[in-house]
């Protein structure tokens, strides 16, 4: 069983790094401070007890004035194996954001660790400031299958470094996540030996069951440390699910994609694997539900519920003040309109127009719109507006969003990230909400100017980490 160490305060640590510090600078006056990858390894501000281990092996690596061998095994895939590395992330020290860590007493009774961990006898911590340690998360729930959020390290996943590339290429779990705190992070820990393209790591979920021709959704999101011709590929019991290149978007930035699959008469169960070609980048908020669970008053992935529309307009309402237009929820397996459209499970809002709008039977060239219900907010926080658009032609008319009726974004069919015609494309907008507003409402609305179909999807809103641009 594993045991946590017991740390009364952050100050008792603080004193242990302090002493490892001042010692380093003895043993090597060029040793600096790297905050890298092997230094978020080493000092993973979520678990406290692995803090306190980090910064006991510090002070063991700097007392002994000479190389360290007991390195903390969750930092040896980013760090290595040398004290090098080991002794610049020492430098730095835990600066994680709570000033207090929590105190720790004793337990010998079995507790239900986070769904990420096993049980086991373990202490049990009661915060000490008003401040506490951030908690150890797991996806979010209704229907949700996978631990993909990463902030319980990267367990139950497995990370697999391909033999050729042992020592070359590794992986962490690190600050900032796409919506919390951790994401898993791959990089290359020296020179990649690989003449073409070649696959460094694959990263694989545990096996969860599914239901044979339900419907589901998978989601993940994907940041690059810089411009490469590398890639991240996504499976589902080996079936192709989306390529991401370090091409497709501005690196730095992190992307939000969505994936259907659907199981065949034979599947009861599926595991889903990420494959790093050539690239570094970051992993996080990986799902996976059936499309039935967007349903009601509580989403998998974020605040907005019937995003889907697998249930018609649910909290939604419409409005449609062209008596000229027709729109509502539509399932469109029932038009060849939407053939390799990919469109994700069956039903879309939809608004057609038969011909050019008259302009005084609009409200400002709107034909119809749909109107969220009421989500509450935080002041200062930034929230992801994802969304897909169909346009049949590019004369019909564009999309605009807007919250608390505030236009922040349009979306036209000529724009390059829509793309062909005829194909639901992805919207990915960064909202950053005001001071003093607790509750937001998404307007959606057909801006029609010609003969044709608009039609929108999977819409979701989804609160971020701070560091997301």
């Amino acid at each position: 069983m594993r045991i946590l160490s017991v740390v009364t305060s952050m100050a008792n640590l603080k004193t242990i790094v302090a002493f490892a510090v001042v010692s380093l600078a003895g043993i090597s006056a060029a040793a600096r401070c790297a905050a890298d990858n092997c230094y978020r390894a080493l000092f993973p501000c979520p678990s406290p007890s692995a803090v306190s281990v980090a910064s006991a092996f510090c002070a063991t690596i700097t007392a002994s004035g000479t190389t360290a061998t007991n390195y903390p095994t969750r930092a040896t895939n980013a760090c290595g194996t040398t004290a090098d590395r080991y002794i610049s992330a020492c430098q730095c020290g835990p600066t994680c954001s709570y000033s207090t860590l929590a105190t720790a007493t004793s337990s010998s009774s079995t507790t239900n660790a986070p769904a990420c961990e096993p049980p086991s006898t373990s202490t049990t911590f009661t915060s000490t400031t008003s401040t506490a340690p951030p908690a150890c998360e797991s996806t979010p729930v209704n229907g949700n299958l996978l631990y993909g959020d990463f902030e319980c390290d990267f367990t139950p996943w497995n990370p697999l470094v391909f033999a050729p590339f042992t020592g070359v290429y590794g992986y962490s779990v690190t600050t900032p996540g796409f919506t919390k705190v951790n994401s898993f992070q791959t990089e290359f820990l020296g020179t990649p030996n690989c003449p073409t393209t070649c696959t460094y790591l694959r990263l694989t979920s545990p096996v969860f069951p599914v239901t044979p021709g339900v419907k589901y959704k998978y989601t993940f999101a994907t940041w690059f440390d810089g411009i490469s011709r590398g890639f991240v590929g996504t499976k589902i019991n080996d079936r192709a699910g989306r390529t991401v290149s370090a091409l497709d978007y501005p690196v730095t930035n992190w992307r939000f994609h969505q994936v259907p699959f659907q199981a065949n008469a034979t599947e009861n169960k599926a595991s889903v694997f990420f494959e790093w070609l050539n690239v570094e980048s970051r992993l996080d908020s990986v799902t996976f539900a059936p499309l039935s669970a967007y349903c009601g008053n509580k989403s998998p992935v974020g605040l907005l519920p019937d995003g889907e529309f697998e249930c018609g307009l649910g909290a939604w309402t419409q409005q449609k003040p062209d008596p000229q237009a027709t729109a509502g929820v539509v399932n469109l397996g029932s038009d060849s309109l939407y053939t390799n459209s990919f469109p994700m499970g069956d039903y879309a809002w939809r608004v057609v127009s038969p011909g050019v709008p008259n302009p005084a039977n609009q409200e400002l060239h709107v034909s119809a719109r749909i109107i969220s219900g009421s989500m509450a907010v935080t002041p200062g926080k930034k929230y992801l507006v994802y969304f897909t658009s169909f346009f049949s032609n590019r004369t019909v008319g564009s999309v605009g969003v807007m919250i608390n009726n505030s236009p922040i974004y349009t979306r036209n069919p000529n724009d390059a990230a829509q793309g062909t015609p005829a194909v639901f494309s992805p919207n990915h907008i960064i909202w950053t909400n005001m001071a003093g507003l607790t509750s937001a409402s998404v307007k959606i609305e057909a801006l029609v100017f010609g003969a044709g179909t608009i039609a929108i999807d999977s819409v979701m809103f989804v609160e971020l980490n701070d560091g997301v641009v």
